[in-house]
């Protein structure tokens, strides 16, 4: 099926950008140490935003997802909850 094809070359293609910005992140960390929080909010939100409009677009078109699609969003829901958890945990808590 092609839009299953096409699921998984978009999933492919965000993973791979996803190693990229890490392997850069690592690269440069002594430098970008301070934009950290700010850049996990950023991308969290505009992630988000991104998945809940996608979704609502093929919903609205009556595009079907293959069962794993659902699946992997679905996951990213809860890592995304866990990562602004995490992040608020940090942010309240100082650092010993």
């Amino acid at each position: 099926m092609n839009q299953d094809r096409i699921k998984r070359m978009d999933l492919l293609g965000g993973l791979g950008a996803g190693i990229l910005g890490g392997g850069l992140a690592l690269l440069f960390a002594r430098w970008l140490e301070s934009f950290a929080v700010p850049a996990l909010l950023l991308g969290v939100a505009t992630h988000g935003w991104a998945m809940y409009q996608k979704g609502r677009l093929e919903r609205t078109e009556g595009l079907a997802e293959p069962r794993w699609a659902i699946v992997v969003e679905g996951v990213c829901w809860v890592l995304l909850a866990i990562l602004v958890l995490y992040i608020g945990y940090r942010i309240s808590v100082p650092a010993r």
